[in-house]
Parts: structure tokens; sequence; C-alpha cells
């Protein structure tokens, strides 16, 4: 793929009520990656999100939006992005957070390292200091996931990471449509199906920024669910027969 223009690359911004963090980060992205197609996949946000969408996509083709009749879940939402990348016959797809929590640089530095690899994680552990002005109920659940699955499945990739970049050839869409929940688990579940299906999966060191506007949509609930789902479908991973093995 060819660093200036990245041809075959879409960006996946899930958003919901996000108008003032996706009105600065479009631009960004944009700048960053000049050919690749955007994809933003909108749970019916009631502020200004859904006509600033509009407005750019009557500026810029390759500006692709999914409306959605309502809150239907983080997970289902990086699933209906990456359909849709399959559909437009992409190369890859990268995979950000909204909030401007994900840097364009961090961005950059994993398409341009994606080599051989069918996924590309951006990782919050492997260098210190990666993650900055977090509650500490939300440090301490994000660190007990990734102790989990540490113990659990003897990997220290960063499975709970939004910043990610998929090669599309290579992703066992069926399997994870049939066994990826709707929400934050997703991102658990998705990342165990790659590595019980034997598919590459590498990790770049990035540093999180400190959310732009708004609130998280992540409550501590559902963090809790996520974890507490993750040990319950690492039980059950070992008897699922998945479609792509």
């Amino acid at each position: 793929m060819n660093e200036m223009t990245y041809a075959g690359l879409a960006v996946l911004l899930p958003t919901l009520n996000e108008y003032e963090n996706v009105s600065i980060l479009y631009p960004q992205v944009r700048k960053a990656f000049p050919s690749a197609d955007i994809i933003i996949v909108d749970d019916n946000s009631v502020d200004e999100t859904r006509n600033y969408l509009v407005s750019m996509q009557k500026q810029d083709s390759q500006l692709h939006t999914i409306l959605r009749p309502h809150r239907m879940g983080i997970g289902s939402a990086h699933l209906d992005g990456i359909k849709l990348s399959l559909s437009m016959k992409s190369d890859l797809v990268l995979t950000m957070d909204a909030d401007q929590t994900h840097r364009i640089e961090d961005a950059i530095a994993m398409v341009n390292a994606i080599g051989k690899s069918d996924l590309v994680i951006g990782s919050r552990y492997i260098n210190s200091g990666s993650i900055s002005g977090w509650s500490l109920p939300r440090l301490f659940l994000t660190h007990l996931g990734h102790l989990a699955t540490s113990i659990f499945f003897g990997s220290k990739i960063d499975m709970s990471s939004g910043l990610r970049l998929y090669r599309i050839a290579t992703i066992p869409i069926s399997d994870m449509e049939k066994n990826c929940p709707a929400d934050y688990e997703y991102f658990f579940t998705s990342v165990i199906l790659y590595l019980k299906l034997k598919l590459y999966v590498t990790e770049v060191p990035v540093l999180l920024n400190q959310r732009g506007f708004g609130k998280s949509k992540m409550t501590l609930s559902l963090m809790k669910r996520g974890i507490t789902r993750l040990f319950l479908f690492g039980f059950r991973i070992k008897r699922i027969k998945l479609v792509s093995e």
C-alpha cells in the first residue's frame, strides 16, 4: 500500500452524539488519508452529528454513513462498518474511536506497519504511561480486563483496544457475526476468534489521548459485563465449530 495515498483503505468511526469531536477528527482523518473511504456508523445521535455528516457528504464522495435507528452497541457498529468495507472491496479497514482519544499519528503508524499481519492492534500496554486522564474505576477495570486475558488466554494482547487495522481478505466475518456480542465485549471476543483461527495478530504501541468533548459512552456496568462475558466466552470457545476453521 502506498504510504502517501493509502489507496484501498477504509477508516471506520462509530458515533453517538459526538458532533464536537467528529467535526474535529474527520478533517484530520481526511488529511492523513486523502484517498481513503471514511465510514461513519451513527447510532441515532440527537446532537448535530447527523446534520454535520449530511453536510460533509455533499463535499466528500468518499464519506459513507450508516445511520442506525437507535443505540445498537459499539460492537455491532464495528461489524456493520466492516461489512460495508467488505462490500466496497477495500483492502484494509482501520477502526478508531470518534472521541479524539485515538491519535492520527498512531493510526498512520499502524497502516505503515501492516506487513503480513491480518490484524494490527494499537496497544496501550507495550509502553508505560500510555493511558492518562482516566478515572480510577475505569483504569482498574481496564487493567483487570487485560490481566484476565493474560491469565485466561495466555496472551498479553490489548484485546479491549478499539484502535485496530484489519486486513479485509482474511476477516472471519461469518464467525464474528455469529459469535461476537453487540457491545463492549465484541473487542475481546473478536481477538480470541482471530487467535483460535491462528490468524496473524500484531501490536503497535500507542498513546491514548483524553476524550475531547462530552462524556464516555463506556459505563462501568458495560465494562464489568464485558469482562464477565469474556470468561464465559473463554469456556465456550473450545466447543465452538467455526466456519473459517
